[in-house]
């Protein structure tokens, strides 16, 4: 099975608790907004770089069996991968941007929390997201994927692929300097094989009415249900690549009445000239909505990772979601944005007033013209005691 990512960093933050902290060596590319969790940056400001993804890192040995008998093993297990991909594509820990981390249970979190100063430094710290879900592989507690920024400065023409060992799957694809798009999540109909089918269809046509084609995609992001089935969803993608190289993939566990999956994609694009830091869009055949945009594509080289966001106290999902949004809106001021800059949001819900909650007050937040590219997932939870609802998100600067 190939477990590959996209892209997404889970905190307790109030606004007026943001500062800025710099790496310690000044040809660092990276600028952290410092947060109140610990083991993790409330958002980072990347500048100027290429940017590896890789696969959904599982704790799985050579022969695809789980590693390591108990949580932290496992945890210990994924970091020491993810240190290997680290090293082979040339970067280092200190140029960490992103970690997006499944986990089965809070206490399995916990455990990652713990690892991550000491296995970062307290002065790199990344951002950090967290979902408890179901994982493709049965036992398996922890997975992450990540963002990390290159250090080779020369572009390719279209994304590069690596992997650890000759003839397994893709461990990373690296993203050139220049535009990045944002494809929001879609959904088709039927039963698993054929919805997948069916919504990768629909994501190559939204790529080729920009221009774009497979080879441009860097990273897939698949809101499955249910997750033992996770194997007809690797059988769908070998069909649709054929002889191309399968980007990084990652999977996520939801729980949708109408559709068996979701699938988003982040692509790379060249750079063209535009007034503005990000755009919107969306292809003719599909319906626009002001809560989110169909695509969403970052002008140059300049991005803003946050942490995945939650709710400083106890409430309902109207006061959840509220105070999220008044935390990101101090969180993103920090690194010279706005929310009319946000291109890429997800969304993940456990609970339904929550998810009733954030539709009714995303318009309330959102320029109706420039909502940012996004997917909601119902999912087994948050990974926060008492909170029903984290929002995971990314942003250009604003001009």
């Amino acid at each position: 099975m190939q477990h590959r990512c996209t892209v997404l960093l889970l905190f307790y933050l109030t606004a007026s608790s943001a500062g800025v902290t710099s790496s310690a060596r000044a040809e660092s590319p990276l600028r952290r907004i410092e947060g109140a969790v610990p083991g993790q940056s409330a958002a980072v400001v990347v500048d100027d770089c290429r940017l590896i993804h890789t696969t959904q890192i599982l704790p799985v040995d050579a022969d695809g069996r789980v590693a390591g008998a108990t949580p932290g093993d496992q945890v210990d297990h994924v970091l020491s991968r993810l240190g290997e991909i680290i090293a082979a594509s040339d970067t280092s820990r200190r140029r960490a941007v992103k970690l997006n981390i499944y986990v089965a249970d809070a206490a399995t979190r916990d455990l990652v929390r713990q690892k991550l100063p000491g296995w970062f430094g307290d002065a790199d710290l990344p951002a950090v997201s967290y979902v408890e879900t179901a994982l493709p592989v049965a036992g398996a507690k922890v997975a992450l994927d990540a963002v990390i920024a290159s250090a080779l400065k020369n572009s390719a023409a279209q994304p590069t692929f690596g992997t650890l060992n000759a003839g397994r799957a893709v461990d990373w694809s690296e993203l050139p300097r220049g535009d990045v798009v944002y494809v929001s999540g879609q959904a088709e109909p039927g039963e698993l094989a054929e919805a997948t089918r069916e919504t990768l269809n629909s994501l190559l046509r939204t790529l080729r009415n920009m221009q774009l084609g497979r080879q441009h995609i860097v990273g897939l992001k698949c809101f499955v249900q249910p997750m033992s089935e996770a194997h007809v969803v690797d059988r769908e993608l070998r069909r649709f690549f054929g002889e191309a190289t399968i980007p990084p993939v990652s999977l996520v566990e939801w729980s949708s009445s109408s559709r068996p999956i979701e699938i988003e994609l982040i692509a790379y694009a060249p750079p063209v000239d535009a007034t503005e830091t990000v755009s919107f869009s969306a292809p003719p055949w599909m319906r626009t909505s002001p809560v989110y945009s169909r695509v969403a594509r970052i002008h140059g080289n300049r991005r803003i990772y946050t942490s995945g966001l939650y709710a400083n106290d106890e409430g309902d999902g109207a006061a959840q979601v509220q105070d999220i949004f008044r935390s990101l809106k101090g969180i993103l001021a920090s690194t010279g944005s706005d929310v009319g800059h946000l291109a890429k949001a997800t969304y993940y819900v456990s609970g339904d007033d929550a998810s009733a909650q954030l539709n009714a007050i995303r318009p309330s937040i959102y320029d109706p013209k420039r909502p940012p590219a996004a997917s909601k997932a119902f999912v087994k939870g948050v990974a926060a005691d008492r909170r029903s609802i984290t929002l995971d998100m990314i942003a250009a600067p604003a001009p």
